[in-house]
């Protein structure tokens, strides 16, 4: 039985995947214990499916056929350096993920989540939280140099029109993962 493990997320421009690669290199001279997501494989994740056998990611890729044309294209303006859970203690360090309309993205991930919860595949315990993940914290260090650097030094905003999504699938190797598209799907 072949196991896929997959996601559905929204692709990123090359060009915004260049400028925060400039921007994660700058970060990187004031963190020790961090290991930074490489810039090329960023996405707006929507909905995570992990490791599913084949035939559910099939039913996946057709169910999320139904969504192509049901929503009209929006923009999302990547834009505020943070970390989750806070800034005193970061696992996760990341860019922020605005919609506009503000609503757009927020009703694409709800419309994701009833298709495939129909599938059986359970819904998002936490509010929905758009963001790219630029780095996760390996141990705990004090990182007042990166947050002072990133209060001077902001992230220059980006805005880009989604005109569609992705299912993707999800390779882990030993120097980070790398995905190839299932399907795409219009918006």
């Amino acid at each position: 039985m072949e196991i896929i493990r997959s996601f559905v997320a929204i692709e990123l421009p090359a060009d915004l995947k260049e400028q925060i690669d400039a921007y994660q290199k700058q970060l990187k001279r004031f963190c020790k214990s961090v290991r930074w997501v490489n810039s090329q494989s960023l996405h707006v994740t929507l909905k995570f499916l992990g490791n599913r056998e084949k035939d559910l990611v099939e039913r996946v890729r057709q169910n999320l056929q139904v969504t192509e044309g049901m929503f009209e294209g929006f923009r999302i303006t990547i834009r505020n350096f943070g970390a989750f859970p806070g800034k005193r203690s970061p696992r996760v360090f990341w860019l922020g993920v605005d919609s506009e309309p503000r609503e757009s993205l927020f009703e694409l991930f709800v419309s994701i989540e009833n298709k495939l919860h129909s599938l059986g595949f359970e819904k998002e315990k936490r509010r929905f939280s758009p963001h790219l993940t630029l780095a996760r914290v390996k141990k705990p260090e004090r990182f007042d140099a990166l947050w002072n650097f990133a209060e001077k030094h902001p992230f220059e905003p980006y805005s880009f029109a989604v005109k569609e999504f992705v299912l993707m699938q999800s390779f882990l190797k030993p120097d980070g993962a790398v995905y190839k598209p299932i399907q795409k799907y219009s918006l």
